[in-house]
């Protein structure tokens, strides 16, 4: 989903919520056509929930920067 910045005009962030996964190891990568934006990427660790699934949200900053 598209995060408004209330600082900075243009894009602001794009964050992704992965919910209810199993097994918690998981890895989750941002493109732009065919090239990896690995640059202002902040995510959280892995969350356990109580049903044994996990969740996880990675945030990338400013995507047309």
């Amino acid at each position: 989903s598209l995060v408004p910045s209330s600082s900075q005009p243009g894009p602001g962030c794009l964050l992704c919520s992965v919910m209810y996964f199993y097994p918690a190891q998981i890895q989750l990568r941002w493109f732009q056509g065919q090239q990896e934006l690995s640059g202002h990427v902040v995510a959280t660790d892995v969350v356990p929930e109580r049903d044994w699934t996990h969740q996880l949200l990675v945030l990338l900053e400013n995507p047309g920067r």
